[in-house]
């Protein structure tokens, strides 16, 4: 069996002790999520992290994101196990901030249409229930 690897990035954006995440209005069976994506062969993993935000949110590039961890998860597929190295950012967000918007995600991996994400704020206890795929494997590491 083919192990698929990649590496990939997530932020934990975090605004008045909340969380932001994101869901997909067109496709109501994917899970909740956090920003985030793939690392570019060559780039460096803050500036993958930076320009996921930016792309996937529509928001500037945060003043501060800092490293939490880089953890491996496992998941299988069709074409066989793939496993993700996974860094896992903290961003605190500065005002003005919106409590929702939506924003289309341009730059799909794998060249898909652009995609509507609806981004809101969730309780971070809450979002550790509710995140898809893994993403809350680090939700206890951000500060307090």
């Amino acid at each position: 069996m083919a192990i698929v690897e990649r590496q990939k990035v997530l932020i934990y954006a975090t605004y008045r002790g909340r969380l932001l995440v994101f869901d997909e209005p067109d496709f109501p069976d994917v899970e909740l999520q956090v920003p985030g994506g793939t690392v570019d062969p060559g780039e460096a993993v803050l500036a993958a992290a930076q320009r996921e935000f930016c792309e996937e949110t529509g928001l500037p590039c945060p003043d501060q994101m800092n490293l939490l961890a880089t953890v491996l998860y496992d998941f299988h597929k069709n074409d066989g196990l793939h496993r993700h190295h996974r860094s896992f950012f903290h961003a605190p967000l500065k005002p003005p901030l919106a409590e929702t918007w939506e924003h289309y995600e341009n730059f799909a991996d794998g060249g898909e249409e652009p995609i509507l994400f609806r981004f809101s704020w969730m309780n971070i206890a809450e979002a550790g229930d509710k995140l898809g795929y893994g993403m809350n494997q680090l939700l206890d590491r951000i500060p307090k």
